[in-house]
């Protein structure tokens, strides 16, 4: 399909968001994950397939019932952190990133503190769903990331 189909394919179609619960949704977020960051940000697979696999919760984004992009989530020290964002690099900039965002945020209790560390390039579109910077900026995998907190608007 040509990058106009699949412009037309995502906007006639509707994104869903959903919690993984086969093992078939979950070949598909590894998927997602190597050709994002294995393949795409060489990203050493034994540093993206990490020891946090099985602690995590799963979500998996879909058009047209096409796996297009996923996330993951996981406590850490009474806090939650959300990580593992990934969005086919045809399906980027049409919204899927922040309908993830969107589908677990409204998900998760929010009495709860929620992190990120956003690689340096997404620091804005996390800015713009409510995220604020903690803490000087570092780097993890040879890519720039901050830390960001959820701020519930309060």
């Amino acid at each position: 399909m040509d990058i106009d189909g699949i412009v037309s394919e995502i906007y006639q179609m509707k994104v869903q968001v959903k919690i993984i619960k086969t093992g078939q949704e979950k070949d598909s977020v590894m998927l997602i994950r190597r050709e994002v960051f294995i393949k795409g940000l060489n990203i050493p697979e034994h540093i993206e397939i990490d020891a946090n696999e099985y602690k995590a919760t799963y979500v998996l984004a879909e058009v047209g019932g096409k796996p297009v992009g996923t996330a993951r989530w996981r406590k850490t020290n009474g806090e939650i952190k959300l990580e593992r964002f990934a969005v086919l690099d045809a399906y980027r900039s049409k919204g899927i990133g922040k309908k993830i965002t969107q589908y677990i945020l409204n998900y998760l209790d929010k009495s709860e503190i929620i992190y990120l560390n956003a690689q340096e390039s997404a620091i804005g579109f996390y800015e713009k769903l409510g995220f604020e910077s903690i803490g000087p900026k570092f780097e993890e995998a040879n890519i720039v990331h901050q830390k960001m907190n959820y701020s519930r608007g309060e």
